[in-house]
């Protein structure tokens, strides 16, 4: 069943960051909105840790509460789920199908903001960096094209967080590289280095910082200890779950990093110091209309990638993060700010398959790609009778498949690519560790029905939803839910999250400001549905077509806007 909401955004009132509660009839629109992604914060990380969060969190969780929030497309990735966070329109529209695929017109790898046109102040990318990928609008494009006054920026610990939820007219999008500081975009090297320059105080202050040793990884909450842990590992290795960490592991064939690394939470802290240096600094919400913030913190996602979900690691960092959206809050509660305050996540994500087999999942465990890439490329040559293997993973993916020539480029002969694409997913689907495999034929032509419930959409349909012509693979394979597509390497990569399982999909969307009186709403919805009604609060419009909804944040009387639906 699927239920949508609608009403308008246009009767809730903002009241000044005190605790006079909020006036009930219509009031001012929010100078402020701030809307924060918590990139790997599952449902269940949410559901699981409510009742230890203290600060922030425990603030934004007595607003209102959407517990199922689902991203409706199937490959869960930080990219492809911040455009989906921005815009309100799934990867089949966005263009961002994951954070790298292999563009088959350009023949090259490419990474989610490699888009050609743009330069970062700092870094130097040979295929650029800036939003020119992403193909539609965003929330900050429609604030701007309403309002060119009024100020859009984004800051993340990521630059492809930071690029996608900044849209492509931002004022700034800054993101932490982890080596020198916050960097930014622009259409040439002047323009980038005058679009950073707003972060000149907050780069000086941690230029000095990043001279010194790294902060040491320690205990926020001592109870975390409780759930240390030797985890044994394939090949006889094992996992000391404990904080501080162990060294983390190299890359095989790769010499180990040299010294100590920042600990995650210090790109979340780095993040709120300049997020707060922002609204400060360029007095966001202290003008007429509404100005836009939006805030990435990627330790989550760092923590949950190295270590899992329900180790100590990740019991601190829940700590932390809740004491880091606290400090954001306070910040605005100080300023009295009239803020609306939004928080979801990218994706979701699991816990590594050895613990989970401890606790008696016995299904859980690890794909070794490179057998199954064997085993698939034999199959093809034998259905078509080619005498070279014709499937390359796109970027480094393994459930993304590309039919390549004998020289390595994307296949031109259309017949025989359709042809190796079937028989590759005939054989996956009888493979160890894959629940579906669909080719890039099936895809383009499903269409998905906009009418169902996002928890009971079919999974082909979650996959035809990230599904974008010559960005998409071949062939898209789906792994089962217990299954980890890569071998175990503690500290650097444990786990993933790129697949259509609902722990990868369902996410918390939760709504907050002064005032609001408490509600949890248990029905699905989709993370489509943040930005149309985020917008309706600002009382801008999508200036393309939307897939989201705008839900009913106001009084049950009154309605949200008619908005541009996807015929898509």
């Amino acid at each position: 069943m699927k239920k949508w909401i609608a009403a308008a955004i246009g009767t809730i009132a903002l009241a000044a960051m005190s605790s006079a509660p909020a006036v009930a009839e219509e009031g001012p629109t929010p100078k402020l909105v701030v809307l924060i992604s918590i990139d790997q914060f599952s449902a269940d990380l949410f559901g699981a840790n409510r009742g230890e969060f203290r600060a922030g969190l425990a603030t934004l969780a007595q607003g209102i509460v959407y517990a199922n929030g689902f991203h409706a497309q199937g490959v869960t990735e930080t990219c492809a789920g911040h455009a989906v966070i921005a815009s309100g329109r799934h990867p089949n529209a966005t263009g961002i199908i994951a954070n790298q695929w292999f563009d088959q017109r350009g023949g090259v790898d490419r990474y989610c903001t490699d888009d050609g046109i743009h330069v970062a102040a700092r870094a130097t990318r040979k295929l650029g960096v800036g939003p020119g990928m992403l193909r539609v609008s965003t929330l900050g494009d429609w604030l701007k094209a309403a309002s060119p006054a009024n100020r859009v920026f984004s800051v993340a610990g990521k630059d492809r967080s930071a690029i996608m939820m900044g849209g492509h007219r931002p004022d700034g999008a800054f993101w932490f590289d982890g080596k020198q500081g916050f960097d930014s975009w622009g259409t040439d090297a002047a323009e980038a280095q005058r679009r950073l320059s707003p972060l000149v105080g907050i780069n000086a202050r941690l230029a000095q910082r990043l001279s010194a040793p790294p902060p040491a990884w320690t205990y926020r909450r001592e109870s975390c200890a409780a759930r240390e842990a030797v985890i044994p590992l394939p090949g006889g290795k094992s996992f000391h779950a404990h904080l501080p960490p162990d060294p983390a592991a190299s890359i095989p064939g790769q010499p180990p990093a040299s010294g100590p690394a920042l600990p995650p939470w210090f790109y979340d802290q780095v993040t709120v110091d300049a997020a707060i240096d922002l609204i400060d600094r360029q007095k966001l919400g202290r003008s007429s209309g509404t100005d836009l913030l939006a805030v990435g913190l990627s330790a989550t996602d760092m923590v949950g990638h190295a270590y899992g979900t329900q180790g100590p690691e990740m019991c601190d960092q829940m700590a932390r993060v809740d004491e880091e959206v606290g400090r954001l809050l306070k910040r605005l509660g100080d300023l009295r700010i009239p803020a609306l305050v939004a928080l979801t996540a990218d994706h979701g994500g699991g816990d590594i398959p050895e613990r989970l087999a401890a606790r008696g999942y016995r299904d859980a465990g690890r794909i070794d790609t490179a057998a199954l890439l064997t085993e698939l490329n034999a199959a093809a040559r034998t259905a078509t009778g080619i005498d070279w293997d014709p499937l390359r993973p796109a970027y480094f993916d393994p459930t993304q498949l590309v039919v390549v020539d004998a020289g390595g480029r994307s296949l031109g002969d259309a017949a025989l690519k359709n042809r190796i694409a079937a028989a590759t997913a005939a054989r996956a689907l009888t493979q160890p560790g894959i629940a579906g495999a669909w080719t890039a034929a099936e895809l383009r032509t499903r269409k998905p029905d906009a009418r169902q419930s996002p928890d009971l959409m079919p999974v082909a349909d979650r996959m035809a939803l990230s599904f974008y012509p010559d960005r998409s693979g071949d062939v898209l394979l789906a792994t089962d839910p217990l299954k980890i597509a890569a071998p175990p390497l503690p500290g650097l990569f444990m786990m993933g999250h790129s697949g259509p399982s609902d722990f990868n999909r369902r996410v918390p969307i939760l709504f907050w400001w002064p005032g609001v009186v408490y509600q949890e709403r248990a029905l699905p919805v989709r993370v489509a549905d943040v930005a149309p009604t985020l917008a309706a609060a600002m009382r801008v419009a999508p200036t393309d077509a939307v897939d989201g909804e705008c839900l009913e944040l106001g009084d049950p009387g009154s309605a949200c806007p008619a908005l541009p639906v996807s015929s898509r």
